[in-house]
């Protein structure tokens, strides 16, 4: 059964690890200027208006062997355990995460860097070169009023730095000192000798730097003050969470903490954090300190009991408990805990100058953590030091870190297992029916119902009266999920007698429907037909889909918001998204705005009696007065596109239409009925394909008329729709209704059967009457009459449920048949008319047949029966290992030898020759690798061969040229080292141990997972048998001496999971085989970037002559 796709899925852009350093907390536990993001080094983070960021300076190279091995499996495990955590739950996948990214993002730098970024920016435009402010100075001496230091030395004289200087400023009384001081007015620095220190000196006593960085850190808290609150709520949440885990807080400190928020429970919700309320079972104190209150600190108190429970934010340890109602107790308390905690060293400078301490403990009135971000605020514009911004991200540390944590890079949701298929859903209706009425606990794709031919025939009638209707039953078999949803009814021989034919019903555990190698079963198929004919599937369907889709509303919708906030943040790291459209995007989620946004869609024309349909995908463009549109492509790796106009949208949409993963992911938006018609008009869109030529070519003009959709597609037209609720909704509908069309398309109702039953049977009618009709007259009476029910016949098929563009087009050429038998005087112009329809009604229903073959998927795999095997159980050559085998009798040439395939445990075929075991084994496989794929070791003894380097896609250098040694491979590996096989494409910085193994341990290698490669068209059993027997030829026969050598393949096994190296190692050990050398030829990127066709492509070089190196 093929995979279900579904877009829920959402695109895997880099592997998983890589995103153990784009997360902001992990980034910095501290503030940095430079700001930059790892995922794109060249890019920094914007930063507020107002601000120049110094241009990156290049890292020199780092080695690998200077890299910590373990430093990512190290971060792995951080950010496992805070996934975990419950405060997580409360901000991952929710428009906190991305307004915690903008707060990160717009977080002001200290008072010393933003001083430093602007006289860096003055000195440029005084002296037009780029000056260090920390490295240019100005000395200042007083002979009357030395200073004395802290030892009791006086100094007359002192240098600072120009950004000292600029400090100095902030305080009125030390710059009016620094003034009244002399300073030698000398040269600023020799590259600068216009520029004096008296110059600088006023120039920065004219900066307004003290009101511009309070105006910066005013507007950081206008813009942030709430996102700040609830950061700060779910930190504390999280933490208190924690500490009750670790037992240090009380059940009861817990609760109480709970209740001071407002709550009654943990919070389930990200809403909940924005709430504010109190309790009626606790009151709350804070510090305050000479009248003003210490930030982050505050005690939770029981109003029955007494309980104290003192909290200090961003603190680790066990939470203080007592009990005490009398309020200078709990002050000292407050106290006590502040010293002991030792992160409050601004607060202790900043009371140094007073004489006497006051302190006080009191109420605070409603919400805690509004309080908590008010004094925050206002102590940082209070401060005067330095470096105060630091002391800022305490509160809301651990905020940042859960929004770190976050994983861009997802896997797939498990909504997407859930989904109900008309494949999975039939399997399970008959694995019941099996279950219940014969007791059989079986694989309901691996039953089959096929008739079975007699072993002779006897036509019925004789050449006077021949039989009026001969009809051979289909020997195809066919499973029951498939028997289900095509209405399976038993199928008679008509015209003839079949000695010994019947239908029967088979198990064949291989699943490839062999009747010979099936076992019979006692299941009557007149009772299973019964049994699908009272069983109405496309109304169960129906049914399901419904109710999936609206039980399931809220998580679909979720996972779709999960992907629309993961593609904001990937594309603002990599660029593609600017910092104003990303503030658009997240001001739309947290305050949503439909009528802001419009769907885009594509006129298809369905049937020619049909008008054309407006077909909407998962293109939708967000438009926002005076900012620039955006487009939001659901399901692709560039989701988000800024465009300023309609021109620029259709150019964009241009270009990208002419690639074919962009119109595929485009179809997984749309029913499978306008697939194949839309992918034409998408291309005649990119300019990938040249339209049709039309239907009449002495009138090219109505081609206008039948195919109205194609002239839409040449002029660039779209339809459009303005959404009446989130964008999610409206795809969460659009997918219901696709998945509503796609079962009415492919299940097939009794009324269809019948239907098609009588209109085979008439037009048969048909057309023995017609020969009849041009000499008898009643003969053509009941030729018309027969038309006329073909004609009746085909427009009831068109009412059946689904598109039916098939049986409309034929039910107007029935009618027009019919016109054109009735109405003789208007033949000529009838006859131009049916011209005109033939053709495309024939192209669609041709295009519909092959499209539901496709659909079913398991009948032209069916059509290529699996010739008999005689398996024997023979002992494999020198070993004691008994094993099945079968001889494969190779028709390329009589000469070669017997070839045996052996059945190496249930999932690997070896292919060896009838001499004996080779010493060089060749594995063909596809190959891949998982995010939590382990390393295998390397059998002793054995020389493991890789044909592309690890994370590449390997470009099939085929079987014979790998076997004749024409296909150079890329690298060698034993249990010691690690080497390449010189020459190689690559360069030879990039090639390390990681490229080569999939790991820098020694000895060990990548445990990659294989599947199976060979298809009946390529590389099939007979070619690997001619292969091996050539690799075995005589060296007499003219040929160069061949090097023996054995090929391992996948067998295909239904519920297992795919084998990997380790499989494939063990179970060579396990029987005692040993080969010196193993050449894999499989592919060796990562699941996830080749499903997303990202994988770096490698071709295997040819190999230099054997003729020309001896030479």
């Amino acid at each position: 059964m093929p995979p279900i796709w579904s877009p829920l899925r959402q695109d895997t852009l880099f592997h998983p690890s890589s995103l153990l350093l784009e997360q902001t907390s992990v980034l910095r536990p501290e503030h940095s200027s430079s700001r930059h993001d790892t995922l794109n080094a060249s890019m920094p983070f914007i930063l507020p208006d107002g601000f120049s960021v110094p241009e990156p300076t290049p890292l020199p190279a780092v080695t690998e062997e200077s890299e910590p091995k373990d430093a990512a499996p190290h971060i792995e495990r951080q950010l496992r355990a805070m996934r975990n955590n419950a405060g997580f739950r409360l901000i991952a996948d929710s428009t906190l995460l991305l307004q915690a990214c903008q707060l990160d993002m717009d977080f002001p730098p200290t008072r010393q860097d933003y001083v430093r970024q602007q006289l860096t920016t003055l000195l440029t435009q005084t002296s037009d070169k780029a000056l260090d402010p920390d490295a240019l100075q100005i000395t200042f001496s007083n002979d009357d009023r030395p200073a004395v230091d802290d030892n009791g030395h006086e100094h007359y004289s002192v240098s600072l730095s120009l950004t000292d200087v600029a400090l100095a400023s902030f305080e009125p009384a030390h710059f009016q000192a620094l003034s009244r001081s002399t300073l030698a007015d000398i040269s600023l620095c020799e590259d600068t000798p216009a520029l004096t220190t008296a110059q600088m000196f006023r120039l920065i006593g004219e900066l307004p730097l003290k009101r511009d960085y309070n105006a910066v850190l005013q507007a950081f808290r206008t813009r942030h003050e709430a996102t700040w609150r609830t950061l700060s709520r779910l930190a504390f949440l999280d933490n208190l969470a924690r500490q009750l885990n670790h037992r240090h807080i009380s059940r009861d400190g817990y609760w109480l903490a709970l209740d001071a928020l407002g709550l009654d429970r943990f919070p389930a919700a990200t809403d909940t954090l924005s709430m504010s309320g109190r309790g009626e079972k606790s009151e709350v104190r804070a510090l305050m300190l000479n009248g003003k209150q210490v930030p982050e600190i505050f005690q939770i108190s029981s109003k029955t009991t007494s309980h104290c429970f003192i909290h200090i934010l961003g603190a680790k340890g066990n939470v203080i408990e007592y009990i005490s109602d009398d309020p200078r107790q709990m002050s000292r308390r407050l106290l006590a805990a502040m010293n002991a905690s030792g992160l409050y060293g601004q607060v202790f400078l900043s009371l140094e100058q007073h004489a006497g301490i006051v302190v006080e403990a009191p109420l605070i009135e409603g919400d805690l953590f509004t309080a908590v971000t008010q004094a925050s605020f206002a102590g940082l514009l209070a401060d005067s030091h330095a470096r105060s911004t630091l002391d800022l991200l305490r509160p809301v540390a651990r905020g940042l870190a859960l929004a770190g944590a976050a994983e861009l890079w997802q896997t797939q949701p498990s909504i997407l297992e859930q989904i109900p298929v008309a494949s999975k859903m039939a399997g399970q209706v008959m694995a019941s029916y099996l279950q219940e009425n014969h007791t059989l606990t079986i694989n309901p794709e691996h039953v089959f119902i096929a008739y079975r031919p007699g072993y002779s025939s006897t036509p019925l009638g004789n050449p006077r009266l021949p039989p009026t209707y001969v009809h051979t039953p289909d020997p195809r078999p066919i499973s029951l999920s498939e028997a289900l949803i095509s209405n399976y009814r038993v199928d008679h021989p008509a015209g003839y007698i079949d000695h010994g034919g019947s239908t029967v019903v088979f198990f064949d555990p291989t699943g490839q429907g062999d009747s010979e190698q099936g076992q019979v079963l006692g299941i009557s198929p007149q009772a299973l037909e019964d049994y699908i004919t009272a069983f109405d599937f496309l109304t169960w369907m129906t049914q399901r889909i419904h109710d999936f889709w609206d039980q399931q509303r809220t998580t679909i919708q979720q996972a779709f918001r999960t992907t629309f906030i993961n593609q904001a943040l990937i594309s603002l790291k990599r660029g593609s998204l600017t910092r104003g459209t990303f503030d658009l995007l997240v001001d739309t989620l947290a305050h949503p705005a439909p009528h802001n946004w419009r769907s885009l869609g594509f006129f298809v024309q369905g049937a020619l009696i049909d008008a054309m349909q407006q077909q909407y995908t998962g293109l939708l463009v967000l438009e926002q007065p005076g900012s620039p549109n955006v487009l939001y492509q659901a399901g692709h790796a560039d989701a988000f596109i800024e465009f300023a106009d309609d021109a620029a949208l259709k150019l964009h949409l241009s270009r990208a239409m002419a690639s074919p993963e962009w119109r595929e992911t485009v179809m997984r938006y749309v029913p499978r009925r306008h697939h194949q018609r839309l992918d034409y008009l998408l291309k005649l869109w990119g300019g990938a394909q040249a339209p049709n030529p039309p239907v009449s070519i002495l009138r090219p003009w109505i081609d206008a008329l039948y195919n109205p959709d194609t002239r839409q597609a040449m002029n660039h037209s779209l339809c459009e729709k303005r959404l009446e609720d989130t964008p999610f909704a409206f795809l969460h509908r659009l997918l219901k209704q696709n998945a509503l069309d796609d079962a009415e398309d492919q299940i097939v109702t009794s009324t269809q059967v019948t239907l098609a039953d009588w209109t085979e049977r008439l037009q048969q009618l048909q057309r023995l009457l017609v020969p009849m009709s041009l000499l008898l007259t009643p003969a053509l009476v009941a030729s018309l009459a027969t038309e006329i029910g073909i004609t009746s016949l085909a427009i009831a098929a068109t009412h059946l449920p689904g598109s039916r563009y098939a049986e409309k087009n034929q039910a107007l050429l029935a009618t027009l048949t019919l016109g054109l038998l009735q109405l003789a005087p208007h033949t000529p112009r009838m006859l131009r008319s049916l011209s005109r329809i033939v053709k495309p009604a024939v192209s669609s229903s041709q295009t519909v047949a092959i499209t539901l073959d496709r659909a079913f998927g398991t009948r032209p795999l069916r059509r290529q029966f699996v010739t008999p095997r005689q398996t024997r159980l023979e002992k494999f050559f020198h070993t004691d290992a008994l094993l099945k085998r079968w001889t494969v009798s190779t028709a390329v040439s009589s000469n070669l030898l017997q070839v045996h395939a052996w059945k190496l445990g249930k999932r690997f075929l070896l292919w060896t020759s009838d001499r004996g075991q080779a010493r060089t084994l060749v594995v063909s496989s596809h190959g891949y690798y998982t995010p939590w794929s382990r390393t295998v070791k390397i059998p002793n003894g054995t020389e493991i061969r890789t044909y592309a380097p690890h994370g590449y896609e390997l470009v099939d250098p085929k079987l014979h040229r790998v076997v004749n040694k024409n296909a150079r491979p890329f690298a060698l590996s034993n249990t010691a080292v690690h080497s390449v096989m010189q020459p190689t494409p690559l360069e030879p910085l990039l090639l390390t141990d990681k490229l080569i193994a999939g790991t820098s341990l020694p000895g060990r290698l990548k445990n990659y997972s294989l599947s199976k490669f060979q298809t009946t068209t390529s590389e099939s059993y007979e070619e690997i048998a001619s292969v091996v027997g050539n690799s075995r030829a005589s060296p007499l026969r003219g040929w160069l001496p061949p090097t023996p050598m054995d090929v391992l393949t996948v067998r295909n096994r239904f519920g297992m999971p795919p084998p990997s190296l380790a499989d494939l190692f063990e179970s060579l050990s396990i029987q005692g085989i040993h080969y010196d050398r193993i050449l894999l030829v499989h592919c060796r990127c990562a699941a996830i970037s080749a499903l997303m066709n990202r994988s770096p492509v490698y071709h295997a070089p040819t190999a230099s002559s054997v003729i020309a190196n001896m030479a």
